[in-house]
């Protein structure tokens, strides 16, 4: 009976947003009854246009539909998702190609260019054509009439009985004609969070007018990748685009543009040092040796040729030369939902994942209420596939959940520790701001040795002052495994210690460990609860 009244729901449901053309929970909807085999149900079902129900002529729709609403930008942005434009109609392929020079979005012309050239379409003019071959992107120099200071007044601060002026610096950079900036959301969060009851006021400053301040409000925020789009009453000739999305390499030639210490227009260089750290919740960041100070976040991170490659966001103060950015890869991912307003919701399973090695993952842990643990999910469980597609690692199954928005149903395959499999689907939730926060509100700490510190533990022994444990299993490069912890070391718990401003959770052990002789020895762990491995 149950089944029967998801299938009417979710049949119900696409056709109500196909009506409406919200072509995006179409997709969602879609998804669901492709990953339950119910693809029967709609095969009557078409789009608007006569074209057939299917992921790719979603996708298209999205594109054309924002382009006759004159929401090119974000809408050109959906082509990503394609890996190949043959099945777009040669009409389709030149209103993309002309939004795109409209729109200065010359990467994405350039690769609709190659499609028309290879069909043997000439109706793009000879200088245009040789122009978006050879020339088509803006100087390091030009660009810097695309970025802008983002500044925050927040009024004054009293510290010491003495006022002085609170003011946050940023940078940002135009990605829309129609006056769309990027930056940090921790420069502007002032003017979202909630939790924020004092005065603040958002401006930017243009680049070649610095002196001017032009109100600015925020459109779309999204916290895990630190990352928010702005809007200002005013238009530019300047935008910067995102890059094909080709990977970066250590040793590589950057560029950073921003406004450091308020100094704006100021461009900078150095070099890729890493690249995939595990540095956020979601994804992973490139580590970029290059003068970054305050005032630079938000700005963009250029390669030799001008291409959009990241945003700065963040650097070590203690460590000069250590500072990051996140990859256009990621932020592809969340840039056309900015203009959705309000906060972007991410999907989210509940649960903790742990590299095993190479190509396998296993479950740590289980967060309770989520959808995992209503599945019944159990830590032991190693994952197979997500939506029918194999993980092998934890970026790999983010940047696949990252493809669905909350309310998808997709299929989850885990392999038992007798070598069972079982395929479940699961119902994709909105994730948590920081998922483990609710453990450490709740007092149960000690649930979470397993996601945050890197080894399960079982209970031995209560008393009226402590609690002991034992360590039964260490994953490999986690806080315990670096600790020198090994399995059986016993150990009690005689402190946990929460620091908000710093989101970090510290507990404090008397721990006999083997590898020092069973010698008791006071040890303190730390982490992050917003740890990069939640799913």
């Amino acid at each position: 009976m149950l089944g029967e009244e998801l299938r009417a729901d979710l049949v119900r449901n696409l056709e109500e947003s196909l009506e409406g053309k919200n072509y995006e929970r179409s997709l969602t909807h879609y998804f669901s009854i492709q990953q339950l085999g119910w693809l029967s149900l709609i095969e009557d079902l078409s789009l608007e246009n006569g074209d057939a129900l299917n992921r790719e002529n979603l996708i298209r729709a999205i594109v054309r539909r924002d382009i006759e609403q004159d929401r090119g930008v974000r809408g050109l942005s959906y082509l990503r998702y394609l890996d190949t434009l043959s099945a777009l109609g040669d009409e389709e392929l030149e209103l993309f190609y002309q939004s795109a020079i409209e729109e200065m979005k010359y990467p994405i012309a350039r690769r609709v260019l190659q499609e028309q050239t290879s069909r043997g379409l000439d109706s793009q003019e000879e200088p245009v054509q040789q122009s978006l071959k050879e020339e088509s992107r803006f100087s390091h120099g030009q660009l810097i009439r695309g970025t802008v200071t983002v500044w925050v007044n927040r009024g004054i601060k009293v510290q010491g009985g003495v006022g002085r002026p609170d003011r946050v610096i940023g940078s940002g950079f135009y990605v829309d004609r129609r006056g769309y900036i990027l930056t940090n959301y921790h420069v502007i969060s002032s003017e979202v969070d909630p939790k924020y009851e004092g005065y603040s006021r958002l401006y930017v400053r243009p680049s070649e007018n610095p002196d001017q301040r032009i109100p600015a409000r925020v459109i779309g925020f999204d916290p895990v990748f630190d990352v928010a789009l702005l809007k200002v009453e005013r238009s530019t000739d300047t935008v910067l685009s995102f890059s094909s999305g080709e990977d970066q390499a250590p040793g590589d030639r950057i560029y950073a543009i921003g406004s450091p210490g308020g100094l704006e227009n100021s461009i900078t260089s150095g070099i890729v040092s890493a690249v995939k750290r595990r540095f956020l919740q979601l994804g992973d960041v490139i580590q970029v040796d290059v003068p970054i100070n305050q005032g630079n976040s938000g700005g963009p991170l250029l390669d030799e040729e001008g291409n959009l490659i990241g945003i700065v966001f963040a650097g070590i103060e203690q460590f000069e030369g250590v500072n990051f950015a996140v990859p256009v890869e990621w932020l592809a991912k969340v840039f056309p939902k900015l203009y959705e307003r309000g906060e972007i919701e991410h999907p989210y399973l509940g649960i903790s994942l742990q590299q095993l090695d190479e190509d396998s993952l296993e479950i740590s842990y289980v967060v309770p209420g989520s959808p995992a643990y209503k599945l019944g999910l159990e830590a032991g469980e190693e994952l197979v596939s997500l939506a029918g597609e194999k993980v092998s690692s934890i970026t790999e199954a983010q940047r696949l959940l990252l493809a669905y928005l909350p309310g998808t149903v997709l299929s989850l395959t885990t392999r038992e520790s007798d070598g069972d499999e079982r395929t479940s689907y699961i119902a994709v939730a909105k994730r948590p701001e920081t998922p483990l926060k609710a453990a450490v509100d709740l007092g149960h700490e000690e649930n979470l040795f397993a996601p945050l510190f890197g080894m399960q533990v079982e209970r031995v022994k209560d008393s009226l002052f402590r609690t002991s444990f034992q360590v039964t299993k260490v994953y490999r490069g986690g806080v315990a495994d670096e600790s020198g912890m090994s399995v059986n070391d016993p150990f009690s718990v005689q402190k946990w210690d929460f620091l908000p401003e710093d989101n970090v959770l510290l507990v404090q052990l008397r721990i006999k460990k083997r590898k020092a002789g069973f010698l008791e020895t006071g040890v303190q762990l730390g982490a992050y609860i917003s740890t990069p491995n939640i799913l």
